[in-house]
């Protein structure tokens, strides 16, 4: 009876485990968010350069005139804290966006304001000292301006996540991630006001340089 009794039991099934699908977090965005940033660069950048087109405006010409000066007598830390100090005033910029619930939409107009800027210095610079001026323009500001940016893009993608965190925590969906989150901005934050330090002594050396070579 016994052997009969284990003969008619069924082999046990083995239990399926079912993964649970992954919730959709905020810092998963981070990169969509980089992308439309760097889109909204460009986006201002264009009709900068048709503002700047001509040259006529009192803004642009004072813009011309700074860009296409001579620096040969200009000292190295003169040129150094300028840069430092435009770059470090981006950076704050873009650090105070993330503690405001409304911070994506702020880093989007910021970032589309400071192509337009760029693209209104371009423009003004071409016009008052053509090509030439366009060129030395483009050799003295080009690794400054690019290595900015892809700093402010870095800091924008921390910045927008705790933004967006701090938006579902006014609509009662608090989450436990924030803390977390505004370390990790801080954190990047200081690393990026060291790298725009070192760019900026760069792009000063630079500039001199071309300004000795003219």
């Amino acid at each position: 009876m016994r052997a009969a009794r284990t003969a008619l039991r069924l082999p046990a099934l083995p239990q399926l485990r079912t993964k649970e699908p992954k919730r959709k977090t905020v810092s998963g965005r981070q990169p969509d968010c980089v992308v439309w940033l760097g889109a909204a660069f460009l986006a201002g950048y264009l009709p900068g350069i048709w503002l700047g087109r001509d040259g006529a405006t009192a803004l642009g010409q004072q813009l011309a005139a700074w860009y296409t000066e001579s620096p040969e007598r200009t000292a190295f830390a003169a040129a150094f804290g300028t840069r430092f100090a435009v770059g470090a005033l981006q950076l704050c910029a873009v650090l105070l966006c993330g503690f405001c619930i409304w911070g994506v939409g702020l880093l989007v107009l910021l970032f589309a304001a400071r192509g337009g800027f760029l693209g209104f210095c371009a423009a003004s610079v071409a016009a008052a000292d053509g090509a030439a001026g366009l060129l030395r323009y483009r050799c003295d500001t080009a690794v400054s301006d690019v290595a900015m940016l892809l700093l402010c893009l870095w800091l924008a993608g921390w910045s927008a996540q705790l933004a967006a965190q701090l938006f579902c925590a006014a609509q009662g969906r608090a989450t436990r991630e924030t803390p977390g989150t505004v370390r990790r901005l801080l954190s990047h934050f200081a690393a990026a006001m060291v790298l725009s330090a070192a760019v900026s002594a760069v792009g000063g050396v630079l500039v001199l340089a071309v300004g000795s070579g003219r």
